[in-house]
């Protein structure tokens, strides 16, 4: 593990989604592979619920001698209310999910963050006829694989994206603090950092032991450059960058913790305080 210098260069900073009030919301795109997962169990269900429709018109219409006009007239209203009719209906009435996405645990928003709307979600799933069924999925692959957000056509067309809604619950712990940097950390002003910036540092050290040494290597080191310019002074020459990273969580998270527990103690002197005052008659 390398040290770190003084001529580190600023990493690049975090992208994120500004609405049109400039209000920054922190908002996690859907990753890849969830979106596949969830595109195949909605895509099974549709085809479940298609040939077994179709199964059901072909019984009917041997049973009844229906004309073959009526048939292939049937076959189309099939097909749109199976392949349109069910991710509108589902986004409409499940606010943005599906069968798929509740088990994924995502949503489709607006690229502002709001809900989508009727018009917006009649897009998509006319375009998921172009783009999934009639390519076999490729145009929407690609497109997801090259977006930064893994949208595919109809996202971009519709100005929506998918963002991760239920992610995996982890006990909070605080990270124990390394000796030799106790001393700087307790003078030091880590109170500065962004919210996305610790969700990322405690994302990153619990798992550190289990990457792979370039990986964890390279994250460490932006995580680094992200840290530096929100905490001063800086740690002493040669420090670890990942001994450093769980120094400035450690301290913040300390006194994150400090504070909540003068403010819930302020709070119980003024329920004390309201209870011990005789009500007026």
């Amino acid at each position: 593990m390398t040290t770190m210098g003084a001529t580190d260069a600023a990493a690049p900073p975090r992208e994120g989604l500004i609405t049109g009030d400039a209000v920054l919301l922190d908002l996690r795109p859907a990753p890849f592979p969830v979106r596949m997962i969830s595109a195949i169990i909605d895509g099974v269900l549709q085809l479940l619920l298609f040939f077994g429709a179709v199964i059901g018109l072909v019984w009917v219409a041997s049973r009844l001698e229906i004309d073959q006009g009526y048939i292939a007239a049937a076959l189309v209203l099939i097909s749109v209310l199976v392949f349109v009719g069910y991710p509108l209906l589902s986004e409409l009435l499940l606010r943005g999910r599906s069968v798929g996405r509740l088990v994924m645990g995502t949503r489709v928003v607006r690229d502002d963050g709001g809900p989508v709307h009727a018009r917006q979600s009649l897009l998509r799933a006319v375009m998921a006829m172009f783009e999934i069924w009639s390519t076999s999925g490729a145009l929407a692959v690609t497109c997801s694989l090259l977006d930064r957000r893994s949208r595919r056509v109809g996202d971009l067309l519709a100005g929506t994206m998918v963002i991760q809604e239920r992610m995996r619950d982890l006990v909070p712990q605080r990270p124990e603090m390394p000796e030799q940097l106790h001393t700087w950390a307790t003078g030091a002003d880590v109170g500065r950092l962004p919210l996305t910036l610790l969700q990322d540092i405690r994302g990153f050290l619990p798992r550190a032991e289990q990457m792979n040494p370039a990986s964890r290597h390279q994250l460490s080191r932006e995580l680094l450059q992200r840290t530096l310019p929100h905490v001063a002074p800086a740690p002493p020459p040669g420090t670890d960058p990942e001994t450093f990273l769980r120094a400035v969580l450690s301290e913040r998270s300390r006194r994150d913790e400090a504070r909540l527990q003068r403010a819930r103690a302020r709070q119980d002197e003024l329920s004390a305080e309201v209870r011990a005052v005789p009500f007026a008659r």
